[in-house]
């Protein structure tokens, strides 16, 4: 039985039909995960994962979702990167404008304390 050009195409039309239904399809990105990730960048915080902060910044909406200070939340996220403290604050602030803009006008300002004041003198 000769190996002709037909025979040699079935089973790769069938490999690719199997690749293609045990694949997993990518998941659909949310829209607004290309402005969060431009915010930080714009305000030069840079992660090398951008999901790796788009998943932070759904933590610091259930964070706040469970009634968390957001003042707590930016410190937690300045445990959890290597951002200070006026950083992890954007972050914030980033972070509920793009996936939970519910909490706009809802944040404390109890870190202030952690921001030098002017030199007294």
């Amino acid at each position: 039985m000769p190996f002709d050009a037909a025979t040699r195409t079935i089973p790769g039309a069938v490999l690719l039909l199997a690749a293609a239904l045990f694949s997993a399809a990518p998941a659909s990105a949310d829209p607004n995960d290309g402005g969060f990730v431009d915010a930080l960048a714009k305000d030069g915080i840079a992660f090398p994962d951008p999901n790796a902060a788009i998943s932070i910044a759904h933590t610091v909406c259930a964070g706040l979702d469970q009634s968390n200070k957001s003042s707590i939340l930016a410190m937690k996220v300045m445990k959890e990167t290597d951002l200070s403290m006026k950083q992890s604050s954007y972050f914030i602030g980033a972070a509920i404008s793009a996936y939970c803009p519910q909490y706009i006008g809802h944040t404390d300002d109890s870190t202030r304390w952690l921001t030098p004041g002017p030199p007294l003198m």
